[in-house]
This record gives C-alpha cells, sequence and structure tokens, in this order.
C-alpha cells in the first residue's frame, strides 16, 4: 500500500486534495494510509496511526469500552462507519451511508460515509472519507408561510412555492403526484378505480 501512495505519486497528491477525512482501510478495518485532513483532524504523524484501527484514529468514543478496543464494544455492531465500509468490501460496491460519530471530546458530529473498495497486489482495500454535515443546513423553527397560497417567506424576504423552498434548504426533492380528494374534484368524470394515484 505504501508504494501506491508514495510520498510525491500523483496517488498521494490525489489523496490529499480530497478536502474531507479519508483513510484507507483493509477488511480487518486496519488503518493504511490517511490524507492531509485526516491528520490535521488527529494530529498524530501518519506512521503512528498505520496498523490503528479506524475508531482508535478517529478518536470514537466506543473504541474505549472493550479491552480488544474498535470493533469489539457491543456500539460497534452499529458503527456507520465500520459497516459501510465493510459493506462497500464484501459487495465489491461503493456504499454511501448517513449518520452520526461519537468522539471522546464529548462532541458528536453527523456525517455522510462513502466507502469505495478497491484491490492492489490482490488485497482488498476500502477508502473511507467521511463528510461532516453538521454545517448543511436543516429544516427547523419557525417557517414562515402564506395562509392563503401556501408559498413560504425566506431569510431575504422573498416568498417562494413550498417545493422550491424544501429543495433549496434540504437534501429533499420533489416528485409530483394527486391525493383522492384532489382527483375526485379535479376529475370528477374519471372513476376511482380506472386512476393510478
Amino acid at each position: 500500500m505504501e508504494n501506491l501512495l508514495m510520498k510525491r505519486g500523483f496517488s498521494r497528491i490525489l489523496f490529499d486534495a480530497i478536502p474531507q477525512l479519508a483513510l484507507v482501510l483493509d477488511p480487518k478495518l486496519l488503518v493504511h494510509a490517511v490524507n492531509h485532513a485526516a491528520l490535521s483532524y488527529c494530529s498524530h504523524e501518519e506512521n503512528e496511526l498505520r496498523g490503528e484501527r479506524c475508531g482508535e484514529v478517529l478518536g470514537c468514543l466506543h473504541h474505549q469500552e472493550n479491552d480488544l478496543g474498535c470493533g469489539f464494544s457491543p456500539f460497534c455492531k452499529t458503527c456507520i462507519t465500520r459497516n459501510t465500509a465493510l459493506e462497500a468490501i464484501v459487495a465489491r460496491e461503493t456504499r454511501r451511508a448517513k449518520g452520526k460519530l461519537e468522539f471522546l471530546s464529548g462532541n458528536g458530529m453527523p456525517v455522510f460515509v462513502s466507502a469505495s473498495p478497491f484491490e492492489y497486489r490482490r488485497q482488498a482495500y476500502v477508502v473511507i472519507i467521511i463528510e461532516d454535515i453538521s454545517l448543511i443546513t436543516e429544516l427547523q423553527g419557525l417557517i414562515p408561510i402564506c395562509a392563503s397560497c401556501k408559498k413560504i417567506r425566506d431569510d431575504k424576504g422573498y416568498w417562494s412555492r413550498v417545493e422550491n423552498y424544501i429543495e433549496e434548504h434540504s437534501e429533499a426533492e420533489f416528485t409530483h403526484d394527486i391525493c383522492p380528494e384532489c382527483a375526485k374534484r379535479l376529475y370528477p368524470t374519471l372513476k376511482s378505480e380506472s386512476m393510478v394515484i
């Protein structure tokens, strides 16, 4: 693995250019490489992290719950990083999941974990990318909505359709359909059993 991610080779430059935390793991979830973003987060040298388990490198709250370390606490069965990595390796295809990581520092972090498996010199590996999504806007609090037309007023005072507002402020996308009550009102001559709703 060290040959693939040589200090000054193109692969290493590309790996370090990833702005999120990126780690290369084997099927036992032992760390073989970390990028600059992960090194900055961990504040260790890369050679100190090689051979450690993922949760130990990331400072997962649960890796100290069992003397054997990361992968052996009851929480590890539901760990988003662990499960996404293992699923990707078994399926031999990229997996992506949303969840929360809990750290020794006491603060949790909502994340997307992407895991892409690959093979190098007949050995299976997976690249894990952990993206902090705590800064992504989530809809919460009071949202001003017109009592008549149902448009929503944004922070700048502009009014827009509910669909537009939600798409701009979340990851949701809309598809349109007609509910049974509106179908009866809009299409009274059509029989309900012939309508696909």
